[in-house]
């Protein structure tokens, strides 16, 4: 029996717009204005060193490390604050949430660092339903979730795997990841982008149907 519901951020509680919008918009806008240069031209020099350092490093989801690398005259929080009201929910994370959080004991499971999912969780004060948030960055170093994530996520609960159910809009990271840990996953494929699996899924409410029809 599901003790435990996991559930991904980005792609999955909210729109992938806060990041993009950070990323690829508000730092080059800001290194432009300490360099003295255009924002095209700041773009392409702000994605050069995006690509230099690597997705693969730790260092590339720390806005602090590239506002110091920027040297840019901002504090982390409060240029997140500034662009918090940015963040947008899917219209079916609300009903759903209050709908699971009734039955399971819900977590955050997420590749985002804790500061992005700290100011994500705000909204609408979702991080009312959640018992508890686990960045596989943050709490574990690893810049992908990936078996071992799912493996400690548990140890750290206290449950076997198949006590936990995860759900995520990422093939790999979310759904076959938490699979070969043991845990019932979901994939959550909003755009239908992927042929349909057994454990694909169109929104949240199609989860909680498929977790009442397990009990």
């Amino acid at each position: 029996m599901i003790k435990v519901v996991s559930l991904d951020v980005d792609g999955t509680l909210v729109l992938p717009d806060f990041n993009d919008l950070v990323w690829f918009e508000v730092l080059p806008r800001l290194y432009a204005e300490k360099r003295g240069v255009n924002v095209e031209k700041a773009k392409d020099e702000v994605f050069k060193e995006y690509e230099r350092i690597g997705a693969d490093d730790v260092r590339w989801y720390s806005l602090d490390y590239w506002l110091e690398r920027f040297g840019l005259d901002w504090d982390q929080n409060a240029l997140l604050n500034k662009y918090g009201d940015k963040v947008a929910l899917y219209p079916d994370v609300l009903p759903s949430l209050r709908k699971l959080s009734l039955r399971y004991d819900l977590v955050v499971g997420s590749g985002m660092p804790d500061d992005f999912i700290e100011i994500k969780m705000r909204k609408n004060n979702i991080q009312r339903f959640f018992k508890r948030t686990f960045s596989s960055i943050s709490e574990f170093g690893l810049v992908k979730k990936d078996k071992s994530f799912y493996v400690r996520m548990c140890q750290k609960l206290e449950i076997e795997p198949e006590r936990l159910a995860h759900i995520g809009d990422h093939y790999e990271a979310d759904y076959l990841a938490a699979l070969h840990a043991g845990a019932l996953a979901f994939h959550l494929d909003r755009k239908q982008e992927r042929e349909e699996h057994q454990g694909s899924i169109r929104d949240l409410n199609e989860l909680v149907k498929r977790l009442e029809t397990r009990q």
